[in-house]
């Protein structure tokens, strides 16, 4: 039996316009989290860098919660993504723990946006509202991902578990790049990459027990 062939078809002239205002929205929006915080940013702050009418932005999104919403999901996938193209190239289970971190420390190295947005996210989770509720569901998808693709490095009968492991990978990377980028700048950690790779690995081997 043939399997039909999939064939694209183009988006309408309407079509490409609304995504393109969609993406341009998702686009200031992150930028202005990160530079100006998911508390303090207004949906107005943010239709008036992208040069379009609050109106057009309740057309594509029903809140600044709903926009965070899909940033979060977005940023978590591409990093989930470079992270599984790192481990689907490791040699060896021993090289999946060091090409997992340095896949998520090059992610916040080039697009350090979302690391501080990141950070800030994780604050918000912790506040007892609805939408913090949806974040977590989010992060905790992520996380049960990233366990996934580190379950191999866990030894036999060894004190952490996948998810503990994938927390701490998770927890330990932005932490410590979100700490060194705000005191010493965005160009200083990118040029100590190597070495918060290095530091990153070390923390975590006493977990395996290495």
């Amino acid at each position: 039996m043939n399997t039909p062939v999939q064939v694209e078809v183009p988006l309408s002239r309407v079509a490409r316009r609304k995504a393109k205002t969609n993406q341009r929205l998702l686009e200031v929006a992150r930028k202005l989290f990160s530079e100006k915080g998911i508390y303090w940013a207004k949906v107005e702050d943010i239709t008036e860098m992208a040069d379009l009418g609050k109106g057009t932005f309740y057309k594509y999104f029903e809140s600044k919660e709903a926009i965070i919403r899909v940033l979060l999901e977005e940023g978590l996938g591409e990093l989930l993504t470079q992270t599984e193209q790192a481990v689907e190239a490791a040699s060896s289970h021993s090289k999946i723990l060091p090409v997992v971190i340095a896949a998520r420390v090059d992610f916040f190295l080039t697009h350090p946006d979302y690391l501080l947005f990141f950070h800030q996210i994780r604050g918000l989770m912790q506040l007892q509202v609805d939408a913090a509720h949806e974040l977590s569901q989010v992060y905790d998808a992520h996380l049960h991902r990233l366990a996934q693709l580190v379950e191999p490095v866990i030894s036999a009968g060894g004190a952490v578990s996948a998810r503990d492991l994938a927390t701490a990978i998770a927890s330990y990377t932005s932490g410590l790049l979100t700490y060194h980028a705000l005191f010493e700048g965005q160009e200083a950690v990118k040029r100590r990459r190597d070495h918060f790779v290095r530091v990153l690995e070390r923390s975590l081997h006493p977990l395996l027990k290495i």
